[in-house]
């Protein structure tokens, strides 16, 4: 728990965070001030979160607190499964993943690098348990530091639709698939569409993904087979032609775009580093022990591994794991000040700690 700041003004509550972020993507981790959520799995906690109390995810990720270009949040719940340490509830501005990799990531260096869950030198392994299932985290330790995380999903990836295709204005057909990892994911052939994947390309990608959302929801609506229906597709996956660098590992360029930003991802990201991977395991290119180092339009990295091939609901799944590095870059209490017009209202006093009347 961080140290209780004093305050100036009467207000209804604070809420701890810790600012991680993995290849600039930034993780406000919720570890204090929000009262334990009700439900017997997370994925109910997080149901609750999203129909009752949605003015949690608001304060964290939008204006006048947020304003990262690539902001995301997570809550640390109590853990439901007996072989989880922690449980962790993912938001984002298009609303509730099941899984996601980053997030992953970052809650992991957060509930270590602050001793929420003991650290000790060398590999630390730990379960975490998010709505889409539990995932396996192997985190390296070096002198209080959380040096790199290997994270892999007990829930696997498949391909949910396979060469679908939409037409925008003044293009050509454009094609997709689509890949399930915690969430619906559009893939899509960059250069196909004439992106290369730079940073100068980045309102261009947003651009033309918010297009192809409009386009692509207008034709896919892909049902989970345990998760149920998830929404409408939020996300586009650009991916570059896969490569093979000196050392004869194979590399691949990925951007993500989420609904309804302005601006993309700056890490590939792990969700869709899978997938990208997934999509290459459906193609014949990778096997399970394969290895896809991912570059962002930033070139931040991430690296992911083909670890098994499975049945799943009917599907040949694919179970990946993806490694990365992140940093905390603040601690700090957000202030819930009801009297402020610009508070979300949406169900927050109820799950805040000691709530004064709003």
């Amino acid at each position: 728990m961080l140290s209780k700041l004093p305050l100036l003004a009467p207000h209804a509550g604070v809420i701890d965070v810790v600012d991680v972020h993995v290849g600039g993507d930034l993780h406000r981790i919720v570890l204090d001030g929000i009262a334990e959520l009700p439900g017997s799995s997370v994925l109910e906690k997080m149901c609750f979160l999203r129909d009752q109390a949605d003015g949690l995810r608001r304060i964290l990720l939008t204006e006048p607190r947020g304003g990262h270009p690539s902001l995301y949040a997570d809550l640390v719940v109590e853990p439901v499964s007996p072989e989880a340490h922690a449980g962790f509830i993912i938001m984002e501005l298009m609303g509730y993943p099941l899984i996601s990799g980053t997030n992953t990531m970052s809650t992991a260096i957060a509930l270590l690098e602050t001793g929420r869950l003991p650290m000790t030198e060398g590999p630390r392994e730990l379960v975490l348990e998010a709505p889409g299932g539990l995932i396996d985290v192997l985190a390296h330790c070096e002198n209080g530091k959380v040096k790199s995380v290997r994270y892999e999903a007990s829930t696997p990836s498949y391909v949910a639709a396979k060469d679908m295709s939409v037409v925008l204005q003044n293009r050509d057909e454009i094609r997709f698939d689509i890949i399930w990892t915690g969430a619906f994911y559009p893939v899509v052939n960059a250069a196909e569409v004439g992106f290369e994947l730079v940073k100068d390309e980045e309102q261009s990608l947003v651009q033309f993904a918010r297009a192809f959302i409009d386009a692509a929801r207008k034709v896919a609506h892909p049902i989970h087979p345990v998760f149920g229906d998830e929404g409408p597709l939020s996300f586009v996956v650009f991916a570059s032609d896969t490569t093979r660098s000196e050392e004869g590992s194979w590399e691949r360029r990925v951007c993500c775009y989420e609904y309804p930003r302005f601006n993309v991802c700056r890490a590939p990201a792990g969700v869709p580093s899978t997938a990208v991977l997934v999509q290459l395991v459906d193609d014949g290119v990778l096997s399970v022990g394969d290895k896809l180092r991912t570059l962002s339009i930033f070139d931040a990295e991430l690296h992911a591994e083909v670890t098994s091939i499975e049945p799943y609901h009917g599907a040949s799944a694919v179970k990946a794991a993806v490694t990365g590095s992140g940093w905390i870059t603040t601690r700090s209490q957000i202030v819930v000040d009801f009297s402020d017009p610009l508070t979300p209202r949406q169900g927050l006093a109820a799950i805040l700690k000691d709530p004064a009347t709003a």
